[in-house]
């Protein structure tokens, strides 16, 4: 058996580098989570305007289907660093959750009644998603002068 104290480190090594390692005994452990640097009030009302007016664009273009893909985002990004876009994003989720559920009562009761239950349930859809695409606008409105806007007529699934 041969003795390799004597040889120099391998190159890229945490010896070789000085680099700090678990078992080296110094190691100084994970670096500490800094929390999230509050947001200027112009730019949270700015985020939360873009929460209600982003739903507004996908509701039209997908109606209603992807309105909350965006407003999510923005939510997920933001909404430790303002109560306002917190606040205004867990309304438009709620808001676009309770139009997707909507959508999809009334595509399966009219397929289940074999179209008949469109009679009743497409105008009632409509009328939710006219409804999301005004409330969005005024929340939109509100939100960018700094409310904390509640959406009526939302599930609340996120408090």
């Amino acid at each position: 058996m041969t003795d390799n104290t004597h040889l120099p480190p391998h190159p890229g090594s945490p010896a070789s580098t000085g680099s700090p390692t678990p078992d080296s005994g110094y190691y100084p452990g994970p670096a500490p989570v800094a929390a999230p640097q509050p947001m200027l009030e112009s730019d949270a009302r700015m985020w939360s305007m873009f929460i209600h007016i982003s739903a507004v664009i996908g509701v039209v273009i997908s109606a209603s289907f992807l309105g909350f893909v965006a407003p999510l985002v923005i939510w997920l990004i933001f909404r430790e660093r303002s109560a306002l876009v917190d606040h205004q994003g867990r309304q438009q989720l709620n808001l676009q959750l309770t139009g997707l559920i909507v959508g999809v009562a009334a595509v399966v009761l009219g397929a289940i009644t074999f179209g008949i239950g469109f009679l009743l349930t497409g105008p009632a859809w409509a009328a939710y998603w006219v409804y999301s695409i005004v409330v969005s606008i005024i929340a939109g409105v509100k939100s960018n002068s700094g409310e904390y806007y509640r959406i009526r007529l939302a599930i609340p699934f996120f408090k």
